[in-house]
């Protein structure tokens, strides 16, 4: 008898246990339910990106469009989440452009490479690098970068978010990159 109610107590606890689990990990999920996606289209690609992220501005000559996620925007109207696409005009091998452009940023002190290597986009072979940098503020950024070549243009889809939130959205990133549509 007594073996039969501490059997039972057991498993109301345990299944006490596992509704609190499930109940944490329900509240705690970031609430999509009212995004959307959208479309954007210009310098030769086509995305699909969620709606709490928006079009912004980029400082780079190169930059086709940028996309910042939209509680990231600080004071200064600058997105800390954001994604780049650039299109580059190259000299040369596609590979050794590429190598070339992170050979002359491992002179800077702030950065760091962790990662590099082959992946795809879509059907074309491209190059992904991953490394973090800190930038005039001292703010430690980590950043994804994809390289492709199309009809003897470079073009980088980069992902720089803060350390602490890169994981968090990565996943977008992912998703355009497997989502875009090169013209």
């Amino acid at each position: 008898m007594k073996n039969n109610i501490l059997k039972n107590c057991i498993l109301i606890i345990s299944v006490i246990i596992i509704f609190m689990s499930i109940f944490a990990c329900v509240n705690a999920a970031e609430d999509n339910s009212d995004l959307t996606m959208l479309s954007l289209s210009k310098g030769g690609l086509v995305i699909d990106y969620p709606s709490n992220w928006g079009y912004s501005e980029s400082t780079s000559e190169y930059s086709i469009m940028a996309l910042s996620k939209l509680d990231s925007i600080d004071s200064a109207g600058i997105g800390q989440v954001n994604i780049n696409f650039e299109k580059k005009p190259m000299e040369g091998e596609f590979y050794s452009y590429v190598n070339d452009t992170y050979k002359s940023m491992q002179k800077d002190s702030s950065f760091e490479l962790i990662s590099s290597g082959g992946v795809m986009v879509g059907t074309m072979d491209a190059v992904e690098y991953i490394y973090t940098s800190t930038d005039d503020n001292g703010t430690k950024k980590e950043h994804k970068a994809v390289w492709f070549e199309k009809g003897g243009q470079a073009y980088v889809m980069l992902y720089s978010a803060p350390v602490d939130k890169f994981e968090d959205n990565l996943y977008v990133f992912d998703y355009m990159l497997s989502d875009i549509q090169i013209t």
